[in-house]
């Protein structure tokens, strides 16, 4: 049986920026850290899986048109 999808949350999407806030703080890390030799790599992986995290989230949802005061200017 199919899982029933439902509209995120407030608190949902809190949990999510959350969530994406390490995986873009262990990325800048991981790109800085000159003693590892797999950093860049590492880092990589870690943007990649914010950008699935942001993919998976707003699939939830149906597409918004950018606009008010988060919108990019």
């Amino acid at each position: 049986m199919a899982a029933v999808r439902r509209r995120p949350t407030r608190r949902d999407l809190l949990v999510v920026i959350g969530r994406l806030q390490d995986l873009v703080g262990e990325a800048r890390a991981r790109h800085m850290d000159d003693r590892d030799r797999n950093g860049y790599e590492r880092g990589q992986e870690a943007l990649e899986r914010a950008h699935e995290l942001c993919i998976e989230v707003l699939g939830m949802d149906d597409p918004v048109t950018p606009s008010g005061p988060w919108a990019e200017g």
